[in-house]
């Protein structure tokens, strides 16, 4: 169990990492960290939220979209555009 536990602590980690870059505008740098706190917590909404911003920052709109429709899923709620 602490190995899960480790893992978690991490992804969250990542996940502050990349709230602070993203409001920084620093959103390559941003991308980054959320794909890795993505990585080690895969099931988590909130950071397919986060990561579907990012995208649109960015200009991806696609990626953006697949985001949100992930987030969208893992939460059994559509988000609203």
């Amino acid at each position: 169990m602490a190995s899960t536990g480790a893992q978690s602590q991490n992804g969250d980690e990542y996940f502050r990492q990349g709230v602070s870059l993203a409001r920084k505008g620093h959103w390559k740098k941003a991308l980054a960290a959320y794909k890795e706190s993505l990585r080690l917590d895969p099931n988590n909404a909130q950071i397919y939220m986060n990561l579907g911003f990012v995208y649109y920052e960015l200009g991806y709109d696609r990626e953006a979209q697949q985001a949100f429709d992930k987030a969208a899923k893992l939460q059994a709620r559509p988000c609203v555009r």
